[in-house]
């Protein structure tokens, strides 16, 4: 079967500097599939160009085998794409519930979310006590679970998370993992950016390894890390 999700051969450049040179990604059907890679190697700008952050240079981007990369961002949510950033993007002054309901105009029905899907996501992120707080008054941690919510509300088949376990303390980086096993089982599929490994190896079905824009492995999450390309991306070679 054709994957989910295909970014085909992306190149980004800003300026004279090749952020991705030729980057290939698939994602298959209820697959998590954990993007690794140090600081610099294209993680974020390569979740940037699939999402419509970033216009490419080079490449496309299929979803469903439907081109969509040279789409609007408006255009790939409604196609069935959400997303995270590094740093939660809320609407600062807007309650809990407010933030997470926005989220549904971006929803493949084109229909406002009900009531209950609200409710149930605030219920599953821990958030029901807090849902009539203003964002901007929660601690970090909880607006990254506003940010998850707020994307989990539009059901989309493809979730991306840039950084989901920053901010978290070790007992919500593990309600995080159940979450994003249970957004798996839903029909939802996954790519996750996180610097923590324990979080990567736990969940991810796959791993892919970034390195200077180039991919340098794919593979079962225990192999990563015995591939000597890996090593010396962190930890510089011997």
């Amino acid at each position: 079967m054709p994957p989910l999700l295909h970014a085909k051969a992306i190149v980004k450049r800003f300026g004279g500097v090749t952020a991705l040179a030729g980057v290939e990604i698939e994602l298959a059907e209820n697959e998590i599939l954990g993007l690794i890679g140090p600081n610099g190697s294209g993680k974020t700008t390569l979740v940037n160009c699939i999402s419509g952050v970033h216009k490419i240079d080079g490449g496309d981007v299929f979803l469903r085998e439907r081109s969509l990369g040279h789409a609007s961002r408006t255009r790939r949510a409604r196609a069935g794409m959400a997303r995270t950033f590094q740093t939660p993007r809320l609407f600062s002054e807007l309650s809990v519930r407010e933030n997470v309901a926005v989220g549904g105009n971006a929803s493949r029905t084109r229909r406002s979310p009900g009531r209950t899907r609200v409710e149930t996501l605030l219920g599953r992120l821990g958030l029901s006590d807090l849902s009539r707080d203003v964002v901007s008054s929660l601690a970090y941690g909880y607006q990254r679970r506003v940010e998850i919510a707020r994307a989990l509300v539009s059901e989309p088949e493809v979730l991306l998370l840039d950084e989901p376990a920053a901010g978290l303390n070790d007992a919500e980086t593990a309600d995080l993992r159940e979450l994003l096993l249970d957004i798996r089982k839903e029909g939802c599929a996954i790519i996750v950016i996180d610097h923590d490994m324990d979080l990567i190896m736990n969940v991810s079905d796959r791993v892919q390894a970034l390195d200077d824009g180039r991919v340098i492995f794919v593979g079962a999450p225990a192999d990563a890390f015995k591939e000597r390309a890996v090593v010396e991306a962190y930890l510089g070679a011997t």
